[in-house]
């Protein structure tokens, strides 16, 4: 979380919460994860354990290893990460500055943005096109997350130089956007 956000999860004796090293770690793309469960209600864990048997996937043994590794060195390698994605959060919200106050949603805790387009150009996959090829930067549509007429910005997983780079590209493609709408090359 950003922003001196904390994260909170719901605790009961019929609550079973499932965790991803990808959010809480910025372990994107490593596919560890784990459980939390009340050890209290008697069998739920062979029960889990039964389900763990049928899911067809295993993380990797460098990723299991990484995820022990940020467990033992515990909250202040969270909160380096964290320090730098925020910066890179700010970077690419100044970027997406150019659709208006109230475009762009989320960054209180995920590694991307939701940003709303104008409704001149509110075909996400032809915007994103028109942004790679005209721009030389890559969002993902929001319709392939269920989002139409929105962009997901990611901002995880960059450098502070490169993300600049991406964001000033990002900014001026937004602001043509707005301006003029998508011309051609």
């Amino acid at each position: 979380m950003y922003d001196g956000l904390k994260h909170t999860c719901v605790e009961a004796p019929h609550v079973v919460n499932v965790f991803s090293f990808s959010k809480a770690y910025g372990m994107m793309g490593w596919r560890v994860g784990y459980i939390a469960y009340p050890s209290e209600v008697e069998g739920l864990e062979a029960q889990l354990l039964k389900t763990q048997d049928n899911i067809p996937i295993c993380a990797s043994i460098i990723g299991q290893k990484l995820a022990l590794y940020s467990l033992e060195l515990g909250a202040e390698w969270v909160k380096e990460r964290v320090e730098k994605l925020t910066k890179n959060r700010d970077i690419i919200l100044d970027a997406l500055s150019p659709l208006g106050a109230n475009a762009v949603k989320g960054g209180q805790g995920a590694i991307y943005l939701w940003a709303k387009l104008p409704s001149g150009a509110s075909n996400d996959v032809e915007v994103v096109q028109w942004l790679a090829k005209r721009h030389g930067v890559i969002v993902i549509p929001g319709s392939a997350s269920g989002g139409p007429g929105y962009v997901r910005v990611s901002f995880g997983g960059l450098v502070e130089d490169v993300c600049s780079v991406a964001a000033a590209r990002l900014r001026k493609g937004m602001e043509e956007l707005v301006s003029k709408g998508m011309l051609s090359s």
